[in-house]
């Protein structure tokens, strides 16, 4: 397997991701790859794609969309 060295990590980041291995209960290597694994994977986070939206509904006109048009469209979409 290939190796990754990564440069200058903000300290808030390390610790993120230090705090997530520690509660997954795996070493920081594998917490990291498990991260790439998932984000390379086209795996939703619901977090952040809420965020994401909640951002995108603040920039529409007329008021924010209710969230089951949003989820409707999406799975529209996915299909």
């Amino acid at each position: 397997m290939a190796a990754i060295t990564l440069h200058d990590v903000p300290d808030e980041i390390l610790s993120r991701l230090e705090r997530r291995a520690q509660a997954h209960g795996r070493s920081l290597n594998s917490e990291m790859v498990d991260c790439l694994k998932r984000q390379t994977a086209g795996v939703v986070d619901a977090e952040l794609w809420l965020s994401e939206v909640d951002a995108l509904c603040a920039q529409v006109k007329g008021g924010p969309i209710p969230l089951q048009e949003l989820v409707v469209a999406t799975e529209r979409e996915n299909q």
